[in-house]
């Protein structure tokens, strides 16, 4: 069992780690493939495959995708990832890692089982990048489930998304947040999930967005399942984080990313992205000095990648 966390309960392989299994469609070629069943208290079993590529040599560098976390997210770093002596990771769920018993902090346990468990056998530079959902199942761990204590470095794309769930699902609306980036100028963006309403309110177990105002009861329980709220971990002197956002105000990606940075007591860094596909397509963004954003993220990741903390590391 793998007991994560300052405040939130502990997470386990309900069927351990087996022998490779056969890489689906999506993951890095050349890749070797494992699945495991993760076990989390009130929560379904879910399945988890996970895609390493490359040799463990500088460290390891962890990858959870957008929207349920089940497609294979971060192939196209793979090369430069690898051939600057790390191993990624792709990790991918059989089923929305958000969804079940209505409380996606409760359910951020499975995703943070999994990055916990590879920690255990990585015994060098510990690292995990995230998109939209992604870097939203990675904020939780950081702020809820200890993996401070684990990770490197951090780059969160386009999120963490679930910041402040209240917030991006009140109505009346709430107000545009002004994102100050540290590379970019300040931008306007609504923190409301306008395309994800569905989503988060099958994840949540509430109205979100609902055609009439919020209820009382509603509001809470959003509160009481985002990243931001009392008792959260905000302070990673061990971690250093990198975020890049599109400016473009299409989605709430940007305004709860910031929603979330604002809290955070160590620094970061935040990176406007011009020019992205869609409110979430950083492929074809750029920075504000025109360096394309995958590049400028792998640039930032490889760099920050390395050892922080000396502590033992059981194998798995």
């Amino acid at each position: 069992m793998w007991c994560l966390g300052r405040s939130r309960s502990c997470g386990a392989f309900a069927t351990p780690a087996r022998a490779p299994v056969s890489c689906e469609a999506g993951f890095a070629p050349g890749a070797t493939c494992h699945s495991a069943t993760v076990s989390c208290p009130n929560l379904p079993d879910i399945g988890v495959t996970w895609a390493d590529v490359g040799l463990i040599r500088e460290g390891r560098i962890v990858v959870i995708g957008g929207n349920g976390g089940t497609v294979p997210a971060g192939g196209a770093f793979a090369p430069t990832y690898t051939q600057a002596g790390f191993q990624e990771t792709q990790i991918v769920f059989s089923s929305d890692w958000e969804y079940g018993d209505d409380d996606i902090l409760a359910a951020a346990c499975r995703p943070a089982t999994i990055v916990d468990y590879l920690h255990s056998g990585t015994g060098a530079a510990y690292c995990a990048q995230g998109d939209s959902a992604g870097s939203g199942a990675i904020g939780y761990g950081l702020a809820w489930y200890g993996l401070s204590d684990e990770l490197d470095n951090v780059e969160f794309t386009v999120g963490p998304v679930f910041s402040n769930i209240s917030r991006g699902c009140k109505v009346p609306y709430a107000p545009a947040v002004t994102v100050i980036p540290t590379d970019g100028e300040p931008f306007d963006d609504d923190p409301q999930y306008n395309i994800e309403y569905a989503d988060m309110s099958k994840w949540t177990g509430t109205a979100c967005l609902p055609s009439g105002e919020s209820s009382p009861e509603d509001l809470d329980k959003e509160a009481a399942q985002s990243i931001i709220q009392a008792r959260a971990t905000l302070s990673y002197p061990s971690t250093s984080i990198a975020a890049w956002d599109c400016n473009n105000g299409l989605n709430p990606s940007a305004a709860q990313s910031y929603l979330f940075l604002q809290q955070v007591t160590t620094p970061w860094t935040l990176t406007s992205i011009s020019g992205c596909t869609g409110p979430e397509g950083t492929s074809t963004g750029v920075t504000p000095q025109g360096i394309p954003a995958e590049t400028a993220t792998a640039n930032d990741m490889i760099p920050h990648c390395i050892r922080r903390r000396e502590k033992p590391r059981l194998q798995p």
